[in-house]
């Protein structure tokens, strides 16, 4: 009996020891990518961005707080874009009026309440369209395959790794805009 109840201390402590190691620690070269700052990613890509609306502190939207100067509104502009419901040269990290108009027809597009906020449904709705393309590129495809995001997740030189979003292009049917490759921080604007 003694044994029992020591093999159960052990493996308690060791679960305990284990839970404490965040899931990121395994690849410690991308741990830096981790943070409330970025957007990051870890295990299934289809939660990947429904998983960062609660670190923005509110929604998107036109006239809300962090909705100015963001690179998370270039990542939603480059999605609105990419299903031609903006153009290219209208992806500059200002949720104004033509990003608020673009986030309803999206929203109407994929059955959601079209108010033209980018909150949890709508991020969670827009992370299940994610789709690796290779070990280290994940795609953001629209529908009638009118356009594509395509983005490096966590370290583009490990096969499928967690860790922060880097926005590389956006592809329309018609044109490509390259967005830099640099990490997607929710308070700066720094992929354009």
């Amino acid at each position: 009996m003694r044994k029992i109840l020591a093999a159960a201390a052990v493996l308690s402590g060791l679960a305990t020891a284990l839970a404490a190691i965040p899931a990121h620690a395994a690849v410690s070269k991308n741990s830096g990518a981790y943070s409330s700052s970025f957007v990051d990613g870890a295990g299934a890509l289809t939660d990947d961005f429904g998983e960062q609306a609660g670190e923005l502190g509110n929604s998107l939207c036109y006239g809300c707080g962090n909705s100015s100067n963001t690179d998370v509104v270039v990542l939603w502009q480059s999605i609105l874009a990419a299903e031609d419901f903006l153009t290219l040269s209208e992806i500059d990290g200002q949720f104004g009026p033509a990003t608020r108009d673009a986030t309803k027809a999206w929203q109407r597009r994929y059955g959601l309440t079209a108010d033209g906020m980018v909150g949890d449904a709508t991020w969670s709705k827009a992370d299940d369209r994610l789709r690796w393309l290779s070990s280290s590129r994940v795609s953001y495809t629209a529908s009638y395959q009118s356009g594509a995001v395509t983005f490096h997740r966590g370290d583009p030189n490990i096969a499928q790794d967690d860790g922060a979003y880097k926005l590389v292009e956006v592809y329309r049917y018609d044109h490509v805009k390259s967005m830099g490759g640099l990490r997607i921080e929710f308070n700066s604007l720094t992929t354009l």
